[in-house]
């Protein structure tokens, strides 16, 4: 692996622990992650001078400072590249940015791609939540006692109703995010997820785990809720503001106990769509 290279997965790394940080702070205002700060502030020490300095001004404009190229577009603003610059970043000789956003530029190994959007071409334009999930994704009984088993099942989901081309990959990522650390919040909630699904729009599956299993998050609180995204790079910063209304939303037993409550994938569709009819706009 050359020096770029190594620099670049360095640079993804923070990146990593920098969104995971930003997303419990939404999540979970009032707790402190000084371990995860910790590992922000050494990862950040050890990059070089420059690059540090660059990397953090692009992070207070954008969520994501380094960005996958996709297709032969940056996948942070959409801008068509440059055969040269894209030959250049596939070379890995030096760290190459999009001339449109200054995003730092990488080609991933592999990526999953996006074959539908939770809204089919010719509908009435949605509103709400309806714009990021379907009925189709709703999912009322969680059968796995894992983690791993749960996740199985919401990207197993995605790949089966055609959101994603390859649910085996979708998996290995959510549980490659798990692993930095748990997505798992008060309440019973759980908003696992994966980043950098190109291809097309936000989009989100519901599961409900009726006796809660253990997914890794605060104290010894079952995880019952599970709000699973696939998320497009360029919708990074709108994530969190999903993120954010889903969390003041589900804090109130009583609309979680709504979804919980479902029995079927129309009773949590309307559920869901009650419960955030005015925090989802």
């Amino acid at each position: 692996m050359t020096t770029i290279h190594k620099l670049i997965n360095h640079m993804i790394q923070l990146q990593e622990l920098i969104m995971a940080d930003m997303q419990k702070k939404v999540s979970m205002p009032k707790v402190r992650l000084e371990a995860l700060e910790k590992s922000i502030a050494a990862l950040s020490a050890q990059l070089p001078p420059q690059v540090k300095t660059n990397f953090a001004r692009l992070v207070q404009k954008h969520p994501e400072a380094i960005v996958p190229i996709y297709g032969e577009n940056c996948a942070g603003c959409g801008m068509h590249l440059t055969k040269s610059l894209v030959i250049a970043v596939q070379k890995g000789e030096q760290l190459s940015r999009c001339p449109n956003c200054a995003r730092f530029l990488y080609l991933p190994e592999s990526q999953v791609q996006r074959e539908r959007t939770s809204r089919k071409w010719g509908e009435v334009r949605k509103v709400g939540i309806e714009r990021f999930t379907s009925p189709e994704l709703m999912i009322p009984a969680l059968s796995g006692t894992t983690a791993d088993e749960v996740l199985a099942e919401l990207c197993g989901r995605m790949a089966d109703e055609g959101f994603v081309n390859d649910g085996a990959h979708l998996l290995r990522m959510a549980q490659q995010r798990e692993a930095i650390i748990s997505t798992g919040v008060d309440n019973g909630l759980a908003f696992p997820h994966v980043r950098g699904v190109e291809g097309g729009g936000l989009t989100m599956a519901l599961g409900i785990h009726r006796k809660g299993i253990k997914f890794g998050g605060p104290g010894r609180t079952l995880s019952r809720v599970f709000f699973f995204m696939v998320i497009p790079t360029a919708t990074s910063a709108f994530y969190l503001k999903l993120l954010s209304g889903l969390a003041n939303t589900f804090r109130e037993k009583d609309a979680r106990e709504l979804l919980v409550s479902a029995q079927t994938e129309e009773d949590l569709w309307k559920a869901l769509i009650k419960t955030t009819k005015k925090t989802i706009k």
